[in-house]
């Protein structure tokens, strides 16, 4: 009989290219900006987005409001942008932004093969993932994975947020088993392996090659942030449920 029960997936930027999709379609909206007659050279309206999210993060909802109030006050090269035509050129790049993240959201190629096998050994699973819940949801509906999973945990949803270790504690209750007969895989050692070591939860960490990788082999990892195992791709994974 298998000893591990029970498997959790973070969701963004662990089962798809959460990061990868949103920088795609900033780009898009950009576009749809310039095609609409915002006179801005491409690459340094890119430079200046990218800014916006480095500063105020990727989950702030007001990025292409930010881009032009900031070309309006701090540019003198482009010509001022007035009022009716901000909400016009805003109003674009939301519909490109938008289009974009529906038409191309992927799942990465291991996933469903992965989930398929694991319901097939009769483990169950989970994600648990930070975010707005009617974001979250919307991307697993559009994934269509929601039916392979037993669970699903939105931190906003029951008012803890990683790395507290009490959202991976709540979810060993929920299936009332012990973190040693459980896997949590993440792509953050912050978020995802820091709270399931603390649990005694067998932590994954998995390389994606994220904004949060942090795969060099100069960057030394210690104490509770340092995972059990580290896989480039969830195949490795029934390598480490036969080695537990």
């Amino acid at each position: 009989m298998c000893p591990i029960k029970l498997i959790g997936f973070d969701l963004d930027d662990c089962l798809f290219d959460s990061t990868g999709l949103s920088y795609n379609a900033r780009i898009k909206g950009i576009d749809a900006m310039i095609k609409l007659g915002l006179k801005i050279d491409r690459n340094e309206a890119v430079r200046i987005i990218n800014d916006i999210v480095q500063e105020f993060s990727s989950n702030f909802s007001k990025h292409f409001n930010f881009f032009l109030r900031r070309l309006n006050q701090l540019n003198d090269n482009i010509e001022f942008i007035r009022h009716n035509d901000r909400y016009k050129f805003i109003a674009a790049a939301v519909m490109a932004y938008h289009e974009e993240k529906v038409s191309s959201i992927r799942l990465y190629d291991d996933v469903e093969t992965c989930l398929s096998k694991l319901k097939n050994l009769s483990i169950k699973t989970a994600i648990i993932t930070d975010g707005l819940p009617v974001k979250q949801y919307e991307k697993i509906l559009r994934l269509k994975i929601d039916s392979f999973f037993d669970l699903i945990i939105i931190s906003d949803e029951i008012g803890i947020k990683k790395p507290n270790p009490e959202l991976l504690k709540y979810w060993l209750k929920k299936f009332n088993v012990k973190g040693e007969d459980a896997i949590y895989i993440g792509d953050r050692l912050d978020k995802d392996i820091l709270p399931a070591n603390l649990n005694n939860i067998h932590s994954v960490y998995l390389h994606r090659g994220g904004k949060y990788d942090k795969c060099d082999a100069d960057v030394k990892i210690e104490g509770n942030l340092k995972p059990d195992f580290e896989i480039s791709s969830l195949n490795e994974l029934f390598d480490i449920i036969d080695e537990i």
